[in-house]
């Protein structure tokens, strides 16, 4: 592997391509990467240049993107791994922080440098992004700094969380070990004893757990014995209780079994530990679980909060998801993991903003939780937690648009009966869910038939069939290729989207017409701007300070700025007049990596709340791209601009 030496972004960049089993497009990885997509093939070439000897290189295909093509699953694996050079900011932190954790005394910054052949400011900015990493979230571990040596507090179970999650960051969930430095600082064979009496011990007792705690199981116990053997025990047992005795029971049976085989003893401080992380990732078996049952395993304080979320969602967008029994036992099962002080949500392998663009309405109804969530929890959600609830919104709609009745739909085909009866099956087969495929009909009947009843005609012939107005008609061709597929599965969005808006919502296109315009301007912070733009609506009455607080307060968690050129921003906070208020610059600001030329932000009315699912819909999923408005300035630019896309 060393001979190889690829970078710490080439190797993540052949770890996300083995996850894929079609192409993936240049773009696509650039996003996940956070390069350009000349990057991307830039890397390619480079990587297939560097490993041409391995049995492994990423194949191209014109119009398709990448492909890993390897013929051997051992030679992938190396290539995934760490070498001895410190190549990226990330492998140095991870480093530092590995060391921090290990150290008896503190380490000396210029033995650092020499040991990552780095200079001072390159390691101060290490530093920084150490703090960022490892410091300041949980577990909030002491650092100390003092002339040129540094050190980390000497708590031992602080020490642990960190090395363990310092693995379990990139988890290979397709192998075994960390997808790009394997088991570093472990023996291999020791964590796979691990591995395979813990399997088989919470089999043996029937506890089943989520992967990331299998895995932080895994960890907690391989990290324990090497740092008891070394003579770092734990001083001081963890504040929480396991009232589970099958829990105990299982953790003492797995122990007990690992002593012997490790030549090892685990104290009852050892095994407390594991009792609470067990205890706390058992999963509560999901067939014991309905409507009924709920109050038998969930407290009162959950079954209210559960209902009082989804009595939330009812209000605000009208969307009633109080008979999904599957939602509410799904949700209900999430805040409880959410209310124990231990819980791990594994990260989503893409990038925010790719995940913020797959999910845009998801999380717009997934924030309504925030006030209940400062209630509660007594904090907010960070972004991972959001994500995990948007999941469920996504899921709950999918089940909502399933179980709704379904689009009225004919075929017209100008070629023979059978052509169209095969159309038919295609089509079903892909889309029986949202489609009620009832009559197949020549094209020239089109002047004979009644549409009154009909949402949907799919037709293989490019002309006019009618002119009602109910009634869309999409072109595709005989043979049901993948771009006819996407036609229909675009249209089926769109209407789900569609079912969103609720009530008499005003015009996109007025709105941006009758804005507060602030056109060309020389601002160059990000967040004067959110408040000059906020203030329109706060100067003149329509909305309360909070308005102003709650949209940083989602900047805060989750950047309005995921893409290029244009940014929405809002606050669904009550405001008497549902507006906007729209800034463009002179020069580009830049924000979460993105440039900035125009920020549109919007309060809504009570009864306009859903014209935010509009918004969303025509700013972020329309058929325009936002680079293409990147140079545009005025409100006479911008306006021309969007007339061609939004209603």
């Amino acid at each position: 592997m060393d001979n190889y030496n690829l970078t710490l972004r080439q190797r993540k960049l052949l770890h996300y391509l083995q996850q894929q089993k079609t192409y993936t497009t240049g773009e696509e990885l650039g996003r996940n990467l956070h390069v350009s997509a000349r990057t991307i093939r830039n890397d390619v070439n480079e990587i297939n240049q560097l490993i041409k000897n391995s049995g492994v290189c990423i194949g191209s295909k014109r119009s398709w993107g990448y492909l890993l093509v390897f013929d051997s699953e051992e030679n992938l694996k190396k290539l995934s791994q760490s070498n001895n050079s410190f190549l990226s900011r990330d492998e140095r932190v991870r480093h530092i922080a590995f060391r921090l954790c290990l150290s008896d005394m503190p380490i000396n910054l210029y033995d650092l440098e020499e040991e990552m052949f780095i200079s001072r400011t390159t390691l101060e900015h290490d530093l920084q992004e150490l703090r960022r990493k490892y410091i300041l979230p949980e577990p909030h571990i002491g650092f100390f700094r003092y002339k040129n040596n540094i050190s980390f507090e000497n708590n031992e179970r602080k020490r642990r969380m960190i090395i363990n999650r310092l693995f379990t960051d990139n988890w290979n969930y397709n192998a075994r070990g960390n997808a790009f430095y394997q088991y570093q600082y472990l023996d291999e064979r020791i964590v796979n004893m691990v591995m395979r009496e813990v399997n088989y011990y919470m089999d043996e007792y029937h506890i089943i757990m989520e992967d990331i705690n299998m895995v932080i199981l895994n960890l907690m116990i391989s990290i324990a014995y090497y740092r008891i053997v070394s003579g770092h025990e734990l001083s001081s047992p963890c504040n929480f209780e396991c009232p589970d005795k099958e829990v105990i029971s299982a953790t003492n049976a797995l122990l007990n079994s690992l002593e012997e085989k490790l030549n090892c003893s685990f104290s009852y401080i050892e095994r407390k530990e594991i009792y609470i992380h067990i205890y706390y990732s058992r999963l509560i078996d999901a067939k014991l679980l309905n409507f009924q049952t709920v109050e038998k395993y969930f407290n009162q304080t959950l079954i209210h909060l559960a209902n009082l979320y989804i009595q939330t969602i009812k209000d605000i967008y009208e969307i009633d998801f109080s008979k999904d029994e599957d939602f509410y036992i799904t949700l209900i099962q999430y805040l409880r993991y959410l209310s124990f002080p231990l819980h791990n949500l594994n990260k989503v392998p893409t990038n925010t903003d790719v995940a913020r663009s797959k999910f845009l309405i998801e999380f717009e109804i997934a924030f309504r939780f925030q006030p209940l969530a400062l209630d509660y929890y007594g904090n907010y959600l960070n972004y991972e937690e959001l994500i995990y609830l948007a999941f469920c919104i996504s899921g709950a709609l999918a089940y909502k648009s399933r179980t709704s009745p379904k689009l009225k739909t004919i075929v017209m085909c100008q070629l023979n009966l059978y052509s169209s009866w095969n159309l038919k099956h295609q089509i079903l087969n892909k889309f029986s869910d949202y489609i009620d495929l009832y009559e197949l009909l020549p094209v020239y009947y089109k002047d004979n038939y009644d549409f009154s009843d009909v949402d949907l005609i799919i037709t293989t012939a490019n002309k006019n069939i009618t002119s009602f107005p109910n009634c869309t008609t999409l072109l595709i061709s005989p043979f049901f290729t993948l771009q006819d597929q996407s036609i229909i599965s675009a249209y089926i969005a769109q209407t789900q989207i569609n079912d969103l808006y609720k009530g008499n919502l005003p015009s996109v296109s007025k709105l941006l017409e009758d804005a507060f315009w602030h056109e060309s301007i020389d601002e160059e912070e990000y967040f004067p701007l959110i408040e000059m733009l906020a203030n329109d609506f706060i100067d003149r009455g329509y909305v309360q300070q909070d308005y102003l607080r709650d949209v940083l307060m989602r900047e805060s968690i989750l950047s309005f700025a995921f893409q290029p050129s244009i940014v929405l921003m809002y606050s669904l906070s009550p405001s008497t007049e549902t507006h906007l208020s729209i800034a463009t610059l002179n020069h580009r600001i830049k924000r979460n990596s993105y440039k900035i030329r125009t920020v549109i932000m919007a309060c809504f009315k009570p009864e306009d709340v859903t014209l935010v699912f509009r918004l969303i819909n025509e700013l972020y999923y329309g058929n325009f791209n936002p680079q293409d408005a990147r140079f545009l300035k005025t409100k006479e630019e911008l306006l021309d601009f969007f007339s061609g896309y939004i209603a």
